[in-house]
């Protein structure tokens, strides 16, 4: 029904942005995922939308590109997945990690997840491992892009600092910046320095 906002970004929470366009705010829940990569307040900014209607509820969704709300679409298909839960896995691990925990039906981790029970995991695996094969393809080409960009120790402490909470894009600039020093340093040097850059 609505494919995508663009508009100024007015307010940003983890949980929720709100969007002016022309005077109208529109509030949208968002992952956390999708806040790590919002800009800063009063640009113009673009979020794939879902519209989740209940009988005294219309509810935006928002979500910085199309596979996360694709994944999000995915687990509202699951018995016991409605839309404050699939925001919360996709708050709790990034894309890359879920579709991976997916695909190589890794209950553990997706049982870390709050509100994920096994049950819930264990379909999770058997209803959507087979759905997932497209964005698997996406994620795979994300990942060779990355470790041409950063090489093989940069990916090494992209997956530290994303590890520890950091977004994606912020975590490359920092990554860039060490290795644009051109120093020879091992990974847990290299991790201390970008942690510095941020």
């Amino acid at each position: 029904m609505f494919e995508y906002i663009k508009g100024r970004l007015v307010s940003k929470k983890p949980t929720q942005a709100v969007i002016d366009v022309n005077g109208l705010g529109y509030a949208f829940r968002i992952s956390l995922s999708t806040y790590q990569k919002l800009p800063e307040l009063d640009s113009e900014v673009e979020l794939k939308t879902y519209l989740h209607v209940r009988e005294d509820v219309f509810q935006f969704y928002g979500f910085f590109d199309h596979r996360e709300r694709d994944l999000f679409t995915s687990l509202l298909g699951i018995s016991g997945i409605g839309p404050k839960l699939a925001q919360t896995v996709l708050s709790g691990m990034s894309a890359e990690k879920l579709v991976k925990a997916i695909q190589g039906g890794d209950e553990a981790v997706l049982s870390s997840i709050s509100g994920i029970g096994k049950k819930t995991a264990q379909r999770m695996i058997v209803e959507l491992k087979d759905k997932l094969k497209s964005i698997r393809i996406e994620l795979d080409g994300e990942e060779e892009q990355t470790k041409q960009f950063l090489g093989v120790s940069g990916e090494e402490v992209l997956m530290a600092l994303l590890s520890l909470g950091y977004g994606r894009s912020q975590a490359e600039r920092a990554i860039n910046k060490v290795q644009q020093a051109g120093n020879s340093l091992t990974v847990e040097e290299m991790i201390k320095q970008a942690l510095q850059a941020i």
